[in-house]
């Protein structure tokens, strides 16, 4: 059996993901510039982006949704299929923005500073790594028609655990390379899901698990790299 998505529901999501983005990109201006200066925004470093992008790849991790993603669209004809990569690609980007730019007026509504932050994410994402090292699975049943924001955009690629991570890097990194990460990482991802029974082939059901594993160990080194900052910070540990 084939399913269509509807193209009415499908350009609402669109023009959706991109009014987020554009309202976030208008929040640099109004927000980030008053609270950390031109250079804390401007200050591009590509090696940083680079840093920044296989952070943020690891922790989103294709290669772990890949099979979910395989599995919720097998009966899309080609031209659907793409609609939901699409689609699910735009809200990743939607919600990476989101958190770059207004994760700190997050942090201050709830009191809650930065390094305390590092500390608890930085668990969160070991305990997210190890359940990805163990196969845990995360997918549940859901109307076709939904699955390209809920579960493949999120909680499976953008999850509490990538929440933490753009939160932390925007406070600790120049925001301009946290956005260019976050789009290269995006890229990869859209690469993955595009071209994810071609990869499937190639590598094989063994050669997935296995990328998948060594993205949650990246991952487990991102977490643990977290929360020794923070110790930092409070002069727990030295660096």
């Amino acid at each position: 059996m084939v399913y269509h998505i509807p193209l009415a529901k499908y350009l609402r999501i669109i023009g959706l993901s991109v009014v987020i983005i554009l309202l976030t990109l208008i929040g640099l201006v109004f927000i980030s510039l008053p609270v950390k200066g031109p250079s804390g925004i401007l200050s591009f470093n590509m090696r940083q982006v680079i840093n920044i992008a296989l952070q943020v790849f690891a922790v989103v991790n294709p290669l772990s949704v890949m099979p979910a993603f395989l599995l919720y669209t097998e009966g899309l004809a080609e031209g659907n299929r793409r609609k939901v990569v699409n689609t699910t690609v735009l809200v990743v980007i939607a919600l990476v923005f989101s958190f770059a730019f207004f994760g700190q007026l997050i942090l201050n509504a709830l009191q809650i500073t930065v390094e305390s932050f590092m500390l608890g994410g930085g668990v969160l994402l070991m305990v997210i790594s190890i359940d990805m090292l163990g196969g845990t699975v995360r997918t549940k049943s859901v109307d076709m028609h939904q699955v390209a924001i809920v579960p493949l955009a999120t909680p499976l690629l953008v999850g509490p655990g990538t929440m933490t991570t753009i939160i932390v890097l925007a406070n600790t990194q120049s925001l301009i390379n946290v956005l260019f990460g976050g789009l290269i990482a995006t890229l990869a991802v859209f690469l993955f899901l595009r071209y994810s029974n071609t990869i499937a082939s190639l590598v094989g059901k063994n050669g997935m698990l296995a990328g998948s594993r060594l993205m949650a160990i990246i991952l487990a080194a991102v977490a643990a790299n977290m929360v020794h900052g923070a110790l930092i910070a409070w002069g727990i540990a030295s660096s």
